[in-house]
């Protein structure tokens, strides 16, 4: 009965020998890093007109945002180990050939001392070392094909713990300019920045304020508004008298008229504008003859 059994139990001894098979250790490996970990603590933007006195009717906007953040720095050490995972089903032609190797393995030691070590230990030593790895049914050949990678620990060492300050251009950002019931939206540049032109001599970049408080708030959600300023009465005054002269301009254009604009411009504050307009009218109207000796003599009569 007990003869009978023994296939059985052969069959159950390679089995268990095959489920308790383990990963054929190669290497271990140790890696030295650095790491950074960067927490934002607080926030606020800082918003700059270019000029700071409001007086002409064009000015440059740049927007940064500041930040204050704590930045960790540690050493990170890694330790894995790479390993030839365990397959069973591959011991049916590793133990044929280890057992194929031993006699190999036998003789290259024998080569070995009869040589007086003029042939080089490895070789004996890497022969036998595949002779009996692959005899052993609960471990596989090593592979660096297959081979994997398992964490063996992690250390992570605080190196420094501040607190910087970064300022960095608000680029790419919406941003709402809003007067009253008025808005429009522009967007930054590379620098975070954008021109307001509160009264420009083309009508479509013109952001015309309803009243006196004129705010710059960043689109999202939520909104926050970055700042607001207030426009003196005196300014809107000149500014609406500007807009219309132009207008009055526009309406029966001649040389005379445009010099007399631009003077009246430039009297009021509006510089930039009134080089802006000047420039603008006589390269449109370049070929008309009677148009360019008409501001010529008005400019000349005002010298």
């Amino acid at each position: 009965m007990r003869m009978k059994q023994l296939p059985l139990m052969a069959v159950l001894a390679i089995m268990s020998l095959v489920l308790v098979g383990c990963a054929n250790h190669l290497r271990d490996t140790e890696n030295v890093s650095q790491e950074d970990s960067k927490t934002v603590l607080n926030e606020k933007y800082d918003l700059k007109l270019t000029p700071e006195t409001i007086r002409d009717s064009s000015y440059h906007v740049e927007i940064e945002k500041l930040e204050s953040v704590e930045v960790k720095k540690y050493q990170v050490s890694t330790v894995k180990s790479i390993v030839t995972p365990y397959q069973g089903w591959r011991e049916v032609y590793e133990i044929p050939a280890g057992i194929g190797l031993l006699p190999v393995s036998i003789c290259s030691h024998l080569l070995f001392i009869c040589t007086f070590g003029i042939l080089p230990y490895d070789i004996p030593r890497n022969i036998t070392n595949l002779s009996f790895t692959g005899m052993n049914p609960a471990l596989n050949w090593e592979n660096e094909e297959r081979s994997e990678e398992n964490l063996v620990s992690l250390e992570r060492k605080m190196l420094s713990d501040v607190t910087e300050n970064v300022k960095t251009p608000l680029a790419h950002q919406d941003i709402a300019v809003r007067s009253e019931k008025q808005s429009r939206k522009y967007t930054t540049d590379d620098f975070g920045s954008f021109d307001l032109n509160f009264l420009a001599v083309n009508s479509a970049d013109t952001f015309f304020p309803e009243g006196r408080k004129v705010s710059f708030v960043v689109e999202g959600t939520p909104e926050k508004e970055l700042k607001y300023i207030i426009l003196t009465r005196d300014f809107l005054a000149r500014l609406v008298r500007a807009r219309s002269r132009i207008d009055s301009y526009r309406a029966n254009p001649s040389g005379k008229e445009l010099f007399e604009t631009v003077i009246y411009l430039e009297k009021n504050g509006f510089e930039q504008l009134a080089y802006s307009l000047e420039e603008s009218e006589l390269a449109r109207t370049a070929n008309d003859s009677r148009f360019q000796a008409d501001f010529k003599a008005a400019s000349a009569a005002q010298e």
